[in-house]
């Protein structure tokens, strides 16, 4: 039996251990804790996003409290994440569904928008104030609200705007008609004379061609070619015509006097490529089936809330049956801009066997399954290869474009769209005329090489401004993001001047906020971001904020392990 001074004395050795081991835990330093940055990997922005999530990750290290892991994934699969909440920390970009300021509020500020974008931001008074600001066509009032939106997104940081990029094509020089629109890349105004087709290229990839689920560039920018709307947009600007519509609803002529009512009067006789009919019905049945079916990160927000429909929306369709040319939607509140939502993909009218369950598969049993009523048809898909678009021959109105100087459209019989895996193979393709054209995306480099030999090669280059956005995006929901100091750290750390000098090399421009400057009509942008955060990366601020952060999850030596883990 040990005696009782042998029992005291492994007592005191016991303690003394346990007393070093702690000390040693408390005074070593504390690792840095890692994040997952992720980005695209498959040319959907072009192949830039690995160099600008270099220098991000080497931005946000530079403070010495946090390591940036890089993952990346295929368009689909990244599309699909992000809007299931999978991706905490990501990179994403952003093309205006319609031509307004608004577009650049309610799908990133709005709950329901935020929840499609990944972003899962809610905030109700900023909810209330992007009400107020459609609900108004004062531009005074929305100015004053959208001031707010901003200040208020630079506080609460679900997004870091980041820069904008350029517009860029690049062509045969004998087509004509190529417009870099700022909404609709318009394939069917194209010519090449002597020519019945040409063939694009492109680094981008679709995720769906059902209007109720797609809601990225590629996707619906094929969508606007196939499908028409009530609304459409002029060839070369914002500017709204009738589409599906015989006119442009405007108060006093399909617009109520309280902005709560919008009249269309469909034209006569619409049908779809397959043959059957187009009617308000059809085009109630579209809307309804898109709030219903509410698909996950699809644009139903759009229509629900931001159109001001709800969850059951009110629409009349007054002489049905019979000439079934009249649909009446009843919004729970004024919307200004309900025409620019109605020429948007998401209110594109589909046929009565579209699946009402779920998302429209594009390719059933073989057969392409996307059926329209555009200038073309989408018959032949062969999915991250190529995408055959064939003239519409019963195409409900040739003459649309008429008035400026396009006397029919489409013009060509059948536009092929092939994708290449990187800028480099489509700057090859349209060198070598294997490609008519090349738009989405050519690297920056790639792109000023293609200038300086455009006239040898025959080719035209057009390059313009785009109101195409890019940004960081926090899952505010998730650890370590859903505190607003590891946002606002990583807003003081990202350097956009040396993003846009070292991989852009001229071609885009810094972002200070998520509304760009000098697009729509008033300019209601402002850099709140470089209010905030400084134009240049303030270090000192972000390691201070990471600092508390840190702090804030433990201080315990019992936590350690927890403080080793990543934070994804």
């Amino acid at each position: 039996m040990l005696s009782r001074t042998v029992i005291l004395a492994i007592v005191v050795i016991v303690i003394l251990a346990v007393g070093i081991g702690a000390a040693v835990v408390l005074l070593r330093p504390a690792p840095a804790a890692s994040i997952t940055l992720w980005y695209n990997s498959t040319g959907h922005y072009g192949d830039t996003e690995p160099a600008v999530a270099q220098l991000i990750k080497a931005q946000i290290e530079a403070t010495g409290k946090v390591t940036v892991n890089l993952q990346s994934e295929d368009w689909a699969s990244y599309r699909a994440d992000f809007a299931k909440g999978n991706l905490p920390f990501f990179l994403l970009g952003w093309y205006p569904d319609y031509f307004d300021t608004d577009d650049y509020v309610s799908p990133f500020y709005s709950t329901a928008g935020a929840q499609s974008e990944g972003a899962f931001y809610t905030n109700a008074t900023m909810d209330k104030w992007i009400t107020n600001e459609t609900a108004s066509v004062d531009p005074t009032v929305r100015g004053a609200y959208f001031q707010q939106l901003q200040t208020q997104s630079a506080k609460d940081v679900p997004y870091i705007p980041l820069w904008t990029t350029n517009a860029h094509v690049v062509y045969d020089s004998d087509i004509t008609g190529v417009f870099l629109h700022p909404v609709v890349f318009k394939y069917f105004i194209m010519n090449k004379p002597g020519f019945d087709h040409i063939t694009v290229g492109t680094t981008d990839s679709p995720t769906s061609f059902d209007p109720a689920l797609a809601y990225d560039y590629f996707s619906t920018n094929i969508i606007n070619q196939v499908f028409d709307t009530l609304l459409v947009y002029e060839p070369t600007n914002g500017t709204l015509l009738p589409g599906l519509a015989a006119q442009v609803p405007t108060v006093g002529n399909g617009i109520s006097a309280d902005g709560k009512t919008y009249t269309f009067q469909l034209r006569p006789g619409l049908t779809f490529t397959d043959g059957s009919s187009l009617n308000a019905t059809t085009v109630k049945r579209a809307i309804q089936r898109v709030i219903s079916l509410n698909l996950q990160g699809s644009a139903e927000f759009l229509l629900e809330q931001v159109a001001a429909l709800g969850k059951t929306p009110t629409i009349d369709t007054p002489n049905c049956p019979g000439p079934c040319t009249t649909i009446v939607f009843h919004l729970l509140q004024p919307v200004g801009l309900f025409n620019q939502i109605m020429a948007f993909s998401v209110a594109a009218p589909v046929p009565w066997w579209y699946n009402q369950t779920g998302a429209q598969q594009d390719v059933v049993n073989g057969n392409v399954k996307v059926t329209g009523d555009g200038p073309y048809s989408l018959t032949s898909l062969t999915s991250n290869q190529q995408y055959v678009l064939q003239k519409n021959t019963n195409y409900y109105n040739p003459g649309l474009y008429s008035a400026f100087g396009i006397p029919t459209i489409p013009i060509l019989s059948k536009i092929i769209i092939n994708r290449y895996s990187d800028s480099s193979s489509l700057k090859l393709a349209i060198q070598t005329h294997q490609i008519n054209m090349a738009y989405r995306t050519l690297n920056p480099t790639d792109l000023t090489a293609l200038q300086g030999s455009a006239a040898s090669l025959n080719l035209k280059v057009d390059i313009g401004t785009s109101p195409q956005i890019r940004f960081l995006v926090f899952n505010v929901k998730t650890a370590p993001f859903n505190d607003v100091r590891v946002r606002q750290a990583i807003a003081y750390a990202v350097d956009r001047s040396s993003i846009v000098s070292n991989v852009f090399h001229g071609f885009a421009v810094t972002l200070y906020s998520m509304v760009p400057p000098g697009f729509f009509g008033p300019d209601y942008s402002s850099p709140v971001f470089q209010t905030a955060y400084g134009s240049s990366p303030d270090v000192a601020k972000a390691t201070s904020l990471f600092s508390a952060a840190s702090l804030a999850i433990s201080l315990s030596m019992f936590q350690t392990d927890a403080l080793e883990r990543n934070w994804l």
